[in-house]
């Protein structure tokens, strides 16, 4: 990690805890109206598409995964939430997508996903060797 992104992490981490936090309200607010819906108790085009439905699923796998970070605003012991990030981003490296340890956006502030390069063009390669 380049200096300049270990200064921006907190932040960083500090922002993924607020959209999970959001993402979250926004999945009790979905399972609220597919209830509803079921009890006939709003109209049909109120209730949640299937879309929304698959959305809030996959958030509701998330929350397990939200909890350890959550400790730290419970018990504000340096080091544990930490130590639990550091582990569950070593053990989804070593161990790929067997295991997802981490919540979707902290996943994407450890793991980002590769940018594109521009590929050098064919004679230049053939210049440095």
């Amino acid at each position: 990690m380049k200096l300049r992104e270990i200064i921006r992490l907190p932040r960083h981490l500090l922002w993924a805890l607020v959209m999970e936090g959001k993402e979250t309200t926004q999945m009790l607010k979905t399972f609220a109206r597919h209830g509803s819906g079921k009890l006939r108790l709003t109209p049909a085009h109120r209730h949640p598409t299937p879309e929304e439905l698959r959305e809030a699923v996959e958030q509701l796998k998330d929350i397990p995964r939200f909890l350890p970070f959550f400790v730290i605003v419970v018990v504000p012991v340096p080091g544990v939430t930490e130590g639990y990030a550091l582990a569950a981003v070593t053990m989804e490296k070593w161990l790929g997508q067997k295991i997802r340890l981490l919540p979707s956006r902290f996943r994407h502030i450890f793991h980002p996903e590769p940018k594109e390069e521009d590929t050098p063009n064919p004679g230049q390669g053939a210049e440095n060797q």
